[in-house]
This record gives C-alpha cells, structure tokens and sequence, in this order.
C-alpha cells in the first residue's frame, strides 16, 4: 500500500510504501526540501496505520476493503468517535446539572421545614 503526500513546505508530492514506514526502513521526510514530522507525531501514525491494517484484515474476511482518504474530506468534518465523545459529554454535563437541581429542591425542602417548626 503506498501513501501519496503532498509536503506543505514546499508543495513537492512523494509516496512512501506504507509497509515501509511501519517497519522503520523509511522515514517521513520531505525528498525535496526535507520537511520532516517530530518523531511523537509519526510514531502516532505509525501506529495508526498498525491498527488500519489489522482492522481490514478483520474486515477482509466479510468485505473487500478500497479505501481513499483526503486531508481536506478528514478536515472538513469530525470523525464519528469525536461526535460521539461530545455528545457524551454533554449527556453528562445534564446529568450533573440534574443532581445540581436535586440538591437545590433538598435544600429547600429543609428550609421550608425549619420554617414550620418556628
């Protein structure tokens, strides 16, 4: 499988096997200018593709996989796992202004029967 990138230096295209940057023999490097990634960033992608290319040895057994990503289709819209992140959190942030409104209701309630027993 080869990767076709587009260094944003310097505008100049290369591919690089991708069997080959897992396995360490290439590096991500600019052949032009000689852009390169800070080694945190392509260990992460490194280990992204790992995962890619187990996961469609899993798929391969039910599905033929033909995939063609885009910087500018990634960009443009958040990954399913981001959304769902969010709305999570969001579930939560109602939950706790829930117990919020409860503790508030008790507080009340405890006011108001001091009160009675004036």
């Amino acid at each position: 499988m080869t990767i076709d990138f587009t260094c944003q230096k310097c505008d100049s295209s290369f591919e690089l096997d991708a069997e080959d940057l897992i396995d360490g023999t290439e590096k991500l490097v600019c052949p032009n200018c000689d852009a390169k990634t800070p080694a945190s960033m392509t260990d992460d992608f490194v280990s992204a593709m790992v995962e890619l290319r187990a996961q469609i040895v899993t798929l391969s057994k039910r599905f033929a996989v033909n995939m063609n990503l885009e910087t500018e289709d990634l960009s443009a819209k958040p990954l399913v796992a981001e959304e769902e992140e969010e709305d999570e959190t969001d579930e939560d942030e109602d939950d706790l202004d829930s117990d919020d409104e409860d503790e508030d209701n008790e507080e009340e309630d405890t006011d108001a029967g001091e009160e009675d027993e004036r």
